[in-house]
């Protein structure tokens, strides 16, 4: 049986016109939808929603609660990390913690076969 997994997207669109934002829009969901990973399609039901808003940017996973909100130092380390990464001018930490991400599913998805 196949789990649900909602994640919201926060794209701030503050001062932009219409056009832009949907360009915006959709030349992220090309370049970071999970909806497509046909890794994550075996076990998962994937929901995406892109909402334009005029704060901050942030993406969160909505469903189901993170297994680490049990542990609270895995909690905090996740919370450092995600603080770094968003602190880091030149974004190479994101593109590290992306390779990281997509070796760690390889890893599982090896382990269960």
């Amino acid at each position: 049986m196949k789990e649900l997994i909602i994640i919201v997207y926060k794209i701030n669109v503050e001062g932009q016109n219409r056009s832009t934002v949907e360009q915006m829009i959709s030349n992220l969901h090309s370049a970071y939808s999970l909806t497509d990973d046909n890794e994550l399609k075996e076990n998962y039901i994937i929901r995406e929603m892109w909402l334009p808003v005029e704060q901050q940017s942030d993406i969160q996973v909505i469903y189901p609660v993170p297994r680490y909100t049990t542990s609270p130092e895995i909690n905090d380390l996740v919370e450092e990390i995600s603080n770094r990464i968003k602190e880091d001018p030149t974004n190479t930490l994101s593109q590290h913690w992306k390779k990281l991400v997509r070796e760690l599913k390889l890893r599982k998805i090896n382990e269960q076969s």
